[in-house]
């Protein structure tokens, strides 16, 4: 009865229960070609930011080979909402060493941005998004992925000894050295998705300026590396 309500409320937009609207933000699908495990993600406005666990569907482990599922104060849910989404560590349990998938579709509202800490990439949970990945046989890895809500507006941030680009999709990026004026080789020069990190961890403590050109139209951000 648990998992059939919660699966009736994700499947509209909005559902009152309890009057409290939820919104579906995101249905996250893992695969490994023979199973699945859907993930769903929506977002509550009148709760607060911790969770209240009436409104969350916690994961049964038992007897499941594979799993994706958010982790949340050391507990596992299949459906997770709250207020402010922020950032969330997602976990994964699989049952072979082989090529697994995700999937996404049903979002709403402002797009959400999943990070794989194994390879460091970055995906936006756009509408129809899908790649691929390996991971280990018969392993449970709390850590693998992790959400947040990209920002709304353009921008550049420097923070953690990396560049984050937020709507610069189709842009060119040069790092140059602010005294000598000289291009520093860096992990990615082209960002291809709404979000993209670039790693500036391999660089020298010093000043930097961050050139960043789109249709013609160029951007300039002086970064300090400590």
């Amino acid at each position: 009865m648990k998992k059939l309500f919660f699966s009736l409320l994700v499947m509209a937009a909005t559902v009152n229960a309890f009057a409290i609207t939820y919104t579906a933000k995101a249905k996250v699908v893992l695969s490994d070609g023979t199973q699945k495990s859907t993930l769903y993600l929506l977002q509550a406005d009148e709760i607060g930011t911790t969770v209240d666990a009436a409104y969350c569907g916690e994961l049964d482990m038992e007897g499941v080979e594979i799993a994706f599922y958010a982790l949340y104060n050391g507990v596992k849910y299949e459906t997770f909402g709250l207020k402010d989404l922020g950032t969330l560590a997602f976990g994964m349990k699989t049952n072979a060493s082989t090529n697994y998938s995700i999937t996404v579709s049903k979002v709403e509202g402002t797009p959400l941005v999943m990070k794989d800490n194994e390879t460091g990439e970055t995906h936006t949970l756009t509408e129809g998004a899908t790649w691929n990945f390996t991971a280990t046989a018969n392993s449970t890895d709390d850590t693998r992925f992790v959400l947040a809500a990209a920002p709304a507006t353009p921008g550049i941030c420097h923070q953690n000894g990396r560049l984050e680009f937020t709507a610069y999709e189709g842009a060119s990026v040069q790092v140059v050295g602010y005294e000598d004026n000289t291009v520093v080789a860096v992990a990615a020069t082209n960002i291809t998705l709404d979000y993209q990190e670039i790693d500036l961890a391999d660089l020298e403590a010093g000043q930097y300026l961050v050139i960043v050109t789109k249709a013609d139209q160029t951007e300039e951000k002086l970064v300090i590396k400590k």
